[in-house]
């Protein structure tokens, strides 16, 4: 379900959620929603189990489940932090295992946040991944994509409200072309701003008020790099890489990025030289035409045996940013970029 569907089920949770998705701010205070509604301020304290990545176990888990509430109809259980890409086959059955008991402990409610770079969903709706598919079958799932630009200006609008400051909606553009779309970043450059105008004894806020509190922030265009690379532009695809790390853009996040690319660019080719035409291709893989265009676009005059040895090399890049003490997964990163430039840039 989406975000908006789930508003209804707040009333009255149960059960189990996995929430998942790209929006994080999103899952956080959907999570809060869910504790108000389920604890009911009788030791707290007892009836809200976290369980963090670093200590999680499937007997952990297991035995919050199992337990009662102290002095309440109701307890939370949340796992935060876990990261599911890395789990193997025995862990998932170890997590299904547990999950299954979920229907006999009513009292229970169960709520895995997943942050968006450990957990995998596939490509919903019709190519889940074998994780979700297990998951979903215990849980009830609740993806937290970026917001529209018309409900992320509601959003901004809203939360100035709380702040007891006026802003002017036609400003909600600008300030998040100022400090980006992640609304974590967006709430606290709002809360700067109201603290400010309060302190000040400011009404409502203007642009000069904006430029003169927000931070810039420099985004990227989820494709930036990879059109770069489709393009086989190595001047741009090396400024982009060095502005993503200067910008502290998570290592692992560009990796997958190289590495989705590079399988889909493969997948794609053997599918249009097995007699596939781009619309064909689109619906079985569940991609836009017009991506698919684009990728065929650019394998045009590569062969199948590079587009291979690209997927080899990400593989062992993936491998070795996991695996060996020696090579951070930004060193992976770099090296990966330059041998597929030296394989594929003209």
């Amino acid at each position: 379900m989406t975000d908006a569907e789930f508003k209804e089920e707040l009333k009255h949770p149960s059960g189990g959620y996995l929430f998942f998705g790209e929006e994080d701010y999103l899952k956080y205070s959907y999570s809060k929603e869910i504790q108000k509604n389920v604890l009911d301020g009788t030791f707290d304290e007892f009836n809200h189990i976290i369980i963090y990545a670093e200590e999680y176990e499937p007997g952990l888990l297991s035995n919050a489940i199992f337990s009662l509430p102290m002095m309440a109809d109701k307890k939370l259980v949340e796992v935060r932090g876990v990261d599911f890409n890395s789990m193997k086959k025995e862990d998932l059955s170890a997590l299904e295992d547990v999950l299954s008991t979920l229907e006999e402990n009513s009292h229970t409610v169960l709520l895995i946040r997943a942050d968006n770079d450990y957990f995998n969903a596939g490509r919903l709706p019709k190519a889940p991944s074998e994780i979700y598919k297990m998951m979903s079958k215990y849980l009830k799932t609740v993806e937290f994509n970026f917001p529209s630009s018309a409900k992320l200006n509601k959003w901004i609008l809203s939360h100035f409200n709380k702040g007891k400051i006026g802003f002017d909606p036609t400003l909600c553009e600008y300030l998040v072309n100022m400090c980006g779309h992640n609304m974590w970043a967006l709430s606290k450059e709002i809360d700067k701003l109201c603290s400010y105008a309060l302190k000040n004894g400011i009404d409502k806020i203007n642009r000069e008020h904006i430029d003169f509190i927000c931070c810039k922030t420099i985004e990227f265009d989820d494709f930036q790099l990879t059109n770069a690379l489709l393009e086989r532009n190595k001047a741009m695809i090396f400024e982009t890489l060095y502005r993503q790390k200067a910008s502290h853009e998570p290592a692992p996040a560009i990796l997958s990025s190289i590495v989705r690319l590079y399988t889909d660019m493969l997948m794609i080719q053997r599918l249009y030289l097995g007699g596939m035409s781009k619309s064909q291709i689109s619906s079985a893989i569940n991609m836009h035409e017009f991506r698919v265009g684009k990728y065929l676009n650019a394998i045009s005059g590569i062969s199948e045996k590079k587009l291979e040895r690209a997927v080899e090399l990400c593989k062992e890049a993936d491998i070795k940013s996991k695996s060996s003490s020696n090579v951070t997964p930004y060193i992976a990163v770099e090296r990966l970029i330059s041998s597929i430039c030296a394989l594929m840039c003209r």
